[in-house]
């Protein structure tokens, strides 16, 4: 499409003021040359641009705008125009009248006359020196949050296994000093022990979740279609073995795929299933479904996933904690955990470019929601 193209020239003072006030007018420098590459017309964008006047660069050759190393885009640009081909939104760098250098977004169109012979050529050149700041600023700040990451990631390793020796130690002697002097500790020297061995156990809880929740933030996703029903089963039947004395049905439904990162929706369908388990657990009989409803959301990519259980549930006001690290809404001596499993699931389908919520009643159940941002069959 060349420059004259759209442009209604059955009024011919009318269509050429028209097209001469939006060639005056526009932020882009529009130029036209010959076929050979001859400047022939220069609007005020190009002299704001480039710094040279209509009456300086008009009659030129193009190539005046090219540095010496980019000489050879001109040629095989004026080569395709010069077949009656386009040339779009081609990122290149233009000289200066001073001699600095601009990069720009050019697009070419080849210029007809009315047998449809090119005669010459049109170009728009867009100053993206903005956008290319933006673009490395962004690149920065990535391989910053990048080594952020690889630097929490080592740190958490290193404090974990710096704490874990010490924690051993706890554990250990506290139950040594429990078994061979616990006669003669008495009841609240007994009851000191068992919170040293309690606290050490709950403290190598505590560093595990966060080694997860770490291995989640800094997890690179590699997409592939992923059987979720399978995956639900399987995890379904070993929390089943964990208790084969508990009285649980489980539900789920069939044939959910999903385009996600195996591993990392794996760990998602893992929290949330324990979650439905362990608060599940004072239920004579416990419903614990896994499945999938159309998403309500024009955000969401037209599927919602779902875990519900019929369990103790939850203030459905405190909603927002639940999916923050270290949050619990339950005391731990009822229901064992230390809150980093949800923040696990709600960073995994963020990162998927979906969203993670729940809806609960205290005493009748709850019903975690997620979506992914790319679904699919397979």
């Amino acid at each position: 499409m060349g420059l004259l193209d759209g442009i209604d020239m059955s009024g011919p003072a009318t269509g050429l003021r028209l097209l001469s006030a939006i060639v005056a007018s526009s932020d882009d420098a529009i130029v036209s040359k010959t076929i050979d590459g001859i400047i022939t017309s220069w609007n005020p964008a190009a002299e704001r641009m480039y710094g040279y006047s209509p009456a300086e660069i008009v009659g030129r050759p193009i190539a005046v705008l090219s540095p010496a190393d980019r000489v050879g885009e001109i040629r095989d640009i004026l080569d395709k125009i010069g077949r009656g081909e386009r040339v779009s939104h081609f990122e290149t760098v233009r000289r200066r009248k001073d001699g600095t250098t601009l990069p720009v977004s050019v697009t070419v169109s080849p210029i007809k006359d009315e047998d449809g012979t090119v005669i010459g050529a049109s170009s728009i050149a867009r100053d993206i020196s903005e956008q290319n700041r933006t673009v490395a600023e962004l690149r920065r700040r990535a391989q910053e949050l990048e080594r952020a990451n690889r630097n929490l990631e080592t740190f958490s390793y290193s404090v974990a296994h710096d704490l874990r020796a010490p924690l051993r130690a706890l554990g250990g002697f506290s139950a040594a000093l429990l078994e061979e002097y616990g006669r003669d500790l008495g009841n609240a020297g007994r009851g000191y022990a068992e919170r040293i061995q309690t606290a050490s156990e709950k403290m190598a809880l505590l560093i595990d979740d966060l080694l997860q929740l770490t291995r989640v933030f800094g997890a690179e996703i590699h997409p592939q279609m992923v059987d979720v029903s399978a995956e639900a089963t399987r995890i379904a039947a070993a929390l089943a073995r964990q208790v084969p004395d508990r009285r649980v049905q489980f539900v789920i439904q069939e044939a959910i795929w999903a385009l996600a990162d195996p591993s990392l929706i794996r760990t998602v369908l893992q929290n949330l299933l324990d979650n439905a388990w362990k608060f599940t657990a004072d239920r004579s009989t416990a419903m614990i479904e896994f499945g999938t409803v159309p998403a309500k959301d024009t955000a969401d990519a037209g599927i919602c996933y779902y875990v519900r259980d019929n369990g103790v549930g939850f203030d459905s006001a405190y909603e927002a904690k639940l999916f923050e690290p270290f949050q619990r809404l339950h005391p731990t001596g009822d229901f064992p955990g230390t809150g980093v499993g949800l923040a696990s699931v709600r960073h995994v389908v963020e990162r998927h470019g979906g969203r993670a919520w729940a809806e609960g009643a205290v005493g009748h159940g709850a019903t975690f929601y997620f979506t992914l941002g790319t679904t699919g069959t397979p």
